[in-house]
């Protein structure tokens, strides 16, 4: 009997595209974007300097970009199919293990799971490794059931393109191993040693990206710190790689009913889903830490296969409960991530305790909302943002990213050297020497972080000083997390 695999893959679309537009972009998306939209040779040049290991999934987002252009929605939409395509794998792989049943509840309930929707919502490379993963997954148990040099083939060539897309996910094959010698105990086929080539060579094509990645580590990752053993730290993780508490308690009692009804096969998932992250763990350890959920955000789908083979030798009628429930406790959370400010909100669910949705007002910059003042007045002028240590924030990129959407003339940006795009980085460049770099423009807009009142708490004293002595404040507004000020020339101060 084979499994409507359409189902899990239209429940995944259907909630992928449910408000997809409404999160405003965050900064991580605006890095895609950022670096997607650039020339190809410009691409290449910021790789040798930052992001060198997503560089793949910028190239893919290139190409969907030309083709299909860069509103939020089509963006997204690259994630929204890849995920899609991912609990079809899910689907697929569960029946494999234990039956039809399994199967399509395995991949209802990887749909359902909140944090499948928000990064199938997400302008990242999330969703292109959850696909590969699980495609990697469900071409290594047909390498079992028949283990031919050309399954092996296809398997290695899986691998090798997870390592592309995210090289921690890479710790996948640390499950794929058990799975391997569990079957190796049951029928000794010296043909599964095939393994071992077949992981070596996918590690040899990564090897490049391993080399370039390894030596930007620190700036791309340096932020996250080291895992420990306290049970906290894993009861957040697990809350988080769901982004639901309620999702992640009832797929831990899954998991244990699955292992007292089919405990052979409870065992292949179970080493999917747990060894990457203690490989992973282990790996955090060393110079820098790898241990954050989104990372290992495959590992839903091992939990999802759990559920399905704790539900296969019950009727349908249990299968259909278990489906709701899951469905009923991701309600709350499947609504608060589809919120304005939401995809800034990292550790979801766990910002503030219990208390969720979050306040979007203290955990955004709603770069739309100034660009839509800007937008109003015909945009044009200079433009100053925050630099230096603030550019993180990526304040600039997006107000132009929404200015560009508005179709509204872009503003200079003033105070710096170079632009993010000719400085071959995420950052532009500061001036050294501000009032050399202020030029001369009729007005200016100024966009600070924060509730700012005045110039001189928009922006640091080498820039308040120069736009204080030539301009006039005209208009001030407060947006969440922004604050927006346009300077006048010749206007008196009327803020």
């Amino acid at each position: 009997m084979r499994v409507p695999w359409c189902w899990p893959a239209l429940l995944t679309v259907a909630l992928g595209f449910y408000q997809i537009g409404r999160p405003e972009l965050w900064r991580d998306e605006l890095a895609s974007w950022s670096l997607a939209e650039r020339p190809l040779g410009a691409m290449w040049a910021t790789a040798h300097q930052i992001d060198a290991a997503q560089l793949p999934y910028y190239l893919v987002l290139h190409g969907w970009i030309k083709v299909f252009g860069d509103s939020a929605d089509a963006m997204r939409g690259l994630s929204v199919l890849a995920m899609a395509g991912a609990a079809v794998c899910v689907t697929l792989t569960g029946q494999k293990l234990a039956g039809p049943r399994a199967g399509l509840v395995a991949g209802l309930i990887f749909a359902l799971v909140p944090s499948v929707s928000r990064f199938a919502q997400e302008v990242r490379f999330y969703a292109l490794q959850v696909l590969l993963a699980t495609l990697a997954t469900l071409l290594l148990l047909r390498a079992l059931d028949r283990p031919l040099v050309r399954r092996w083939a296809a398997y290695a060539v899986a691998v090798a393109a997870l390592g592309y897309v995210d090289l921690v996910a890479l710790a996948l094959v640390t499950g794929h191993l058990a799975a391997v010698a569990l079957t190796w105990r049951k029928n000794r086929d010296r043909r599964l040693l095939w393994f071992v080539p077949a992981v070596a060579a996918a590690i040899a094509l990564c090897l490049p990206l391993i080399i370039v990645g390894s030596g930007q580590a620190g700036s791309q990752i340096g932020w996250i710190p080291r895992p420990g053993l306290d049970l906290t730290a894993f009861t957040s993780f697990a809350r988080n790689l769901c982004y639901s508490t309620p999702v992640a308690a009832a797929l831990l009692v899954l998991a244990a009913v699955a292992w007292a009804v089919r405990w052979r096969v409870a065992a292949v998932a179970t080493a999917m889903a747990v060894l990457p992250v203690a490989a992973v763990w282990a790996m955090s350890q060393g110079t820098y830490s790898y241990f954050f959920p989104r990372y290992l955000l495959f590992a839903v789908a091992g939990w999802a296969i759990l559920a399905g083979i704790a539900v296969s030798r019950f009727n349908a009628a249990v299968a259909v409960a278990v489906v709701l429930m899951i469905a009923l406790l991701s309600a709350r959370d499947q609504e608060a991530i589809r919120e304005p400010g939401a995809h800034n909100w990292a550790n979801y669910p766990l910002n503030n305790g219990a208390n969720y949705p979050v306040n979007a007002d203290a955990t955004y910059w709603d770069y739309a909302g100034a660009a839509s003042v800007i937008a109003r007045t015909g945009g044009g002028g200079g433009i100053v943002f925050p630099t230096g240590a603030l550019a993180w924030m990526m304040i600039d990129e997006g107000v132009r990213y929404y200015l560009e959407q508005d179709g509204a003339v872009v503003p200079r940006q003033l105070f710096v050297t170079a632009t993010a795009q000719q400085a071959h980085g995420l950052y532009a460049v500061a001036c050294d020497h501000p009032a050399a770099c202020l030029g001369n423009q009729e007005r200016i807009w100024l966009v600070s972080a924060g509730r700012a009142t005045d110039v001189a708490a928009a922006v640091p004293p080498g820039e308040a000083a120069p736009l204080r002595a030539r301009y006039h404040v005209v208009l001030t507004r407060h947006f969440a997390g922004l604050s927006i000020f346009l300077l006048d020339r010749n206007a008196p101060d009327r803020a």
